[in-house]
């Protein structure tokens, strides 16, 4: 049938563009709804496939996008525009009564908005790549790279600025930060209040109440390397801490090798193997036959469904982290003299005795250059790629410390959530200390786990910032975000540490000031202890007998 074109009207009079995709056949037909960030034909091919399966869609552009009016303010949700969708669809003769929502990214953070709302008719979503709490577990640093990019693209008015024809690295060193978009054009002032507020708590994860009011059946899927990945992870962990008990019996996470874009070929230079390309179209359409159709013929999904890199597997758990990890700590050692990985440290499970501890300068004029890892999105055009890389392009530097542990004489599998405990002082008030996890293989590829960084005035949380004293010893703990990796035997398990990583990272500039209004910057020069009463260690979950 051909697609109708609606302005559908909200509680304040604003009127929506949407598209309404009619099935063939009488119905009534279960609805699934698409509030589109990025243009309502971006989601056509899925409306297609849903319609092919006795599903109505409606696919409607958020305010300010091509006709609809009004103007989103920012990352805006507007949860209420969902809610009064919703309403509109199951008033019509072609809806069953049951709605479901489908979407990744900004399409995945409207639909959870609007579950909070709890409509009656919300009866199943599938937010993809969900980015909620995006800067939760930057340590109070800001993931540089995706911030100006996004606001460049996404919010430049009603038909996009495109950002792949913009050589983005000379704009993305600018000093101050908030000078990144001057002479690109686009929303220059929305950027500079949005960047010039470090302790603005953009992506919140505050106000877990809402938890409790959730009874919208949800599967989620992320990857091991979504810039956004730790939020799905952390919504479903709130879930299981807040939510109802039928909500947490109707949660379910898929986490794959992926990047952004969920997508088995495009997780980086790594082949993860035929295991790790899903079809999340057809388990959201069986999502949605369970749901919306209450066939129940249709098994629900696990609890948990993970991919276990290194050995290339998905096994289903009841729960994400498995309680049956352990915390495991692997040990920083080395004779005071590792400079990049020319020189290295040692990771041992064993204990440090007195050892001099290591050095280095962080220079905020040369940064490390972030190579791989959670870097989608905008970003993806950035000549610093995404996904599993090999790190030994950034290894090599004077402003790094690499630490490898000997070869492993059995596998070993790290799951869960990864942290540094790093014992460091430094010279200057404020500087950061940035993390990366490696599998070594045997030919020396170090290919990237996960990373982490902590703004050393943050070290205390985002509540309590305080300054360093130069010289003083500081205990610092690492978010290195969540993975599921085994180690293969023969491989080495490898750590770099330096200050910066950057543009994933924004940079600190040393100086104690805002770092993002700022252009003044000094060298830092960093030390990091491990010995007897100051032992730096890895904690990893580690996961035996799998």
């Amino acid at each position: 049938m051909p697609v109708q074109e609606l302005m559908l009207t909200m509680r304040d009079g604003v009127k929506l563009q949407s598209f309404l995709h009619l099935p063939p056949g009488a119905g009534p037909f279960p609805a699934l709804m698409a509030r589109c960030m990025y243009g309502a034909e971006k989601v056509a091919d899925a409306a297609k496939a849903f319609n092919e399966k006795g599903f109505v869609v409606l696919a409607q552009n958020v305010r300010g996008r091509h006709k609809s009016e009004g103007w989103p303010t920012g990352r805006g949700d507007f949860p209420e525009d969902g809610y009064d969708t919703i309403d509109w669809i199951v008033k019509q003769p072609w809806c069953s009564g049951r709605v479901g929502t489908f979407g990744g990214s900004a399409l995945a953070r409207v639909q959870t908005a609007t579950a909070f709302l709890a409509h009656p008719a919300h009866r199943a979503m599938c937010p993809q790549v969900l980015p909620y709490g995006m800067m939760s577990r930057l340590g109070g640093a800001t993931m540089f790279h995706q911030v100006p990019m996004w606001f460049f693209f996404a919010q430049s008015g009603p038909q996009l600025n495109p950002y792949d024809s913009i050589d983005w690295m000379p704009h993305l060193f600018k000093l101050p930060q908030t000078s990144v978009l001057d002479g690109l054009g686009g929303p220059l002032e929305l950027y500079r209040d949005v960047v010039a507020d470090p302790l603005r708590n953009y992506w919140s994860t505050a106000d877990y109440e809402r938890f409790a009011k959730l009874d919208t059946p949800n599967l989620m899927v992320t990857g091991w390397y979504d810039h956004c990945g730790t939020g799905p992870i952390d919504f479903y962990l709130h879930t299981m801490q807040h939510g109802t008990e039928q909500q947490k019996r109707n949660t379910h996470l898929v986490v794959g090798p992926w990047d952004h874009g969920s997508d088995g070929d495009a997780a980086g230079e790594y082949d993860f193997g035929p295991a790790s390309k899903v079809n999340h179209r057809a388990a959201e359409i069986a999502f949605f036959t369970r749901h919306l159709k209450q066939d129940e013929r249709v098994p629900a999904p696990a609890p948990v469904r993970i991919f276990v890199m290194g050995r290339n597997a998905w096994r289903d758990e009841q729960e994400f982290p498995p309680k049956r990890a352990a915390e495991t700590k692997l040990y920083l050692h080395s004779e005071g003299n590792v400079r990049g990985a020319w020189t290295r440290g040692e990771l041992s499970f064993e204990a440090p005795g007195e050892q001099p501890p290591d050095r280095y300068l962080y220079d905020p004029a040369d940064p490390v250059p972030s190579w791989g890892g959670a870097n989608s999105g905008p970003a993806r055009v950035l000549p610093m790629k995404r996904g599993a890389r090999d790190q030994r392009v950034t290894l090599y530097r004077h402003d790094v410390l690499a630490y490898y542990s000997a070869p492993l004489a059995e596998p070993l599998e790290v799951t869960g959530n990864v942290r540094l405990v790093l014992f460091a002082s430094s010279s200057a008030v404020d500087t950061d200390f940035t993390a990366k996890l490696m599998d070594v293989a045997p030919d020396g590829d170090a290919r990237l786990v996960c990373d982490g960084v902590v703004r050393a005035r943050y070290r205390k949380g985002m509540e309590k910032p305080e300054f360093l004293t130069p010289g003083q010893i500081e205990r610092y703990e690492i978010d290195l975000w969540f993975t599921s990796n085994e180690f293969q035997a023969g491989h080495r398990i490898a750590l770099a540490v330096s200050s910066s990583n950057f543009p994933r990272i924004g940079r600190n500039l040393n100086t104690g000031g805002n770092n993002e209004t700022d252009s003044h910057f000094v060298s830092a020069h960093q030390t990091v202890f491990h010995d007897t009463a100051r032992p730096s260690h890895l904690l990893l979950p580690v996961v035996k007998g799998s």
